[in-house]
This record gives structure tokens, C-alpha cells and sequence, in this order.
């Protein structure tokens, strides 16, 4: 009942401020405030409220990446995301916990809850590459018997890439389309073959877990 009342909410407030989350308008909105002391907080809420409500994470680091540079672009983007992880973590933990392993069992996919308990740090490194919607991932390991401190140290590693390679990427075609710079277009391409890198390791790990799909969730939503 639980679990259903979360995703209902997280579904309706989606619909509701769906014209707020395209990636254009939140890009506009953070270049506008990027250079003010408020842009930071305003980032770090924006992300908790954009993830939550399966706005793809990976939207929020090219905003990151266009607004601030690669630095501290990737750095704010891992905070917020470190950040928002522990809080859906605290939800699974404390609130959601065993609704949430009796949807993922109904959809085949207590798997997850099973993995992050048993593979600890590496496999929640790895779990953390995986085409899973980002906000998910954290509620599974909450509701798991996994340790917080074991949690909190793979999750740290295992968003670092996804943070590196899109910051990365998103500040350079800002560069390129600027200032039409070889440099940038040097990044874009190394920028390219990362992404590229990543979704093949992303599918080797669907392989490796025995995963034929992501799990079932609302439209839209990708990997966290």
C-alpha cells in the first residue's frame, strides 16, 4: 500500500510539473542563477526534487556540466546526487522498507535487494551502473539488510563516473558551441567514446546480474 502511495505521488507530481523538468527550461534556469550564491542550494533541492521524481539523473549532470564548467561541475552534481542517494536510502530503511521488497519480488526483481546484501561495496559500485532509475536503486538498498557505512562507501565510487562523464561532455559542446574551439571538439569526441564505454559496461553488468531488463517503472526514466 505503502510502496503504491509513493509511486502514485511520484507519477502525479511528475505529470503535474513535467513542463518544469524538460532539460531545456532547467538548463535556462541554472544558467541564469549559475553565477548568484543561491545557485548551489537551489541545484542541490532541484536534483532531490527533479530524481525523485524520475526525472533522469543524468539530465541533472549535463545541467551541472553547462552551467558550471566540468569544475566544480562534477563535484556539485556528486554532492547533490550523494546526497539525494542517503535520503531515499533513509525512506527504504526506515518507511518503505518491506513494501519495497514486495514489489520488487512481484516484478522478479528481488535480485536487487539480494545483491547490494551480498556484494557489499563492489557490487554496489557496479548495481550503480546498471539502467535503473537512480531514485530506485536507492530505496532497494535501503530496504536490504546492507550495511549504511558499506552503502554509503559504493555508492560514493559508483556515481563518480556517470558525475566524470557527462559534466565533462556537457561543458564541452557549451564550449564548442561558444567558441567553436579544436579543444572542444577534442573533449566532445573523448566525451563520446566515455558514454559510449559506459553503456557497454552498463550492458556487460546486465549480463553479469542476469538481468534481461530494467526494472519496471514509470516512463522516461534512465539509468542513476
Amino acid at each position: 500500500m505503502l510502496i503504491g502511495v509513493i509511486i502514485v505521488s511520484a507519477a502525479v507530481g511528475r505529470i503535474f510539473l513535467a513542463p518544469y523538468l524538460e532539460p531545456s527550461r532547467l538548463i535556462s534556469w541554472m544558467r541564469e542563477w549559475g553565477g548568484s550564491v543561491a545557485a548551489i542550494p537551489l541545484f542541490l533541492f532541484g536534483f532531490g526534487v527533479a530524481t525523485s521524481l524520475f526525472t533522469p539523473a543524468v539530465v541533472m549532470m549535463i545541467t551541472a556540466g553547462v552551467t558550471w564548467g566540468f569544475w566544480p561541475g562534477w563535484l556539485w552534481v556528486w554532492l547533490a546526487a550523494n546526497l539525494w542517494s542517503h535520503v531515499h536510502f533513509a525512506t527504504g530503511r526506515w518507511l518503505a522498507g518491506e513494501p519495497v521488497r514486495l514489489w520488487l519480488a512481484k516484478r522478479d526483481a528481488q535480485w536487487l535487494t539480494r545483491e547490494l546484501d551480498q556484494g557489499g561495496v563492489l557490487t554496489t559500485i557496479m548495481v550503480r551502473q546498471l539502467p535503473i532509475p537512480f531514485p530506485l536503486v536507492n530505496v532497494a538498498a535501503g530496504a536490504s539488510p546492507m550495511a549504511w557505512n558499506k552503502w554509503a562507501v559504493g555508492n560514493a565510487i559508483g556515481l563518480l563516473p556517470n558525475c566524470l562523464i557527462y559534466t565533462q561532455l556537457a561543458s564541452a559542446l557549451a564550449d564548442g558551441a561558444s567558441d567553436a574551439r579544436s579543444t572542444a571538439l577534442v573533449r566532445v569526441v573523448l566525451g563520446g567514446v566515455a558514454v559510449i564505454s559506459l553503456s557497454l559496461v552498463s550492458r556487460w553488468l546486465q549480463k553479469r546480474f542476469s538481468v534481461s531488463a530494467p526494472v519496471s517503472a514509470p516512463p522516461g526514466k534512465r539509468a542513476g
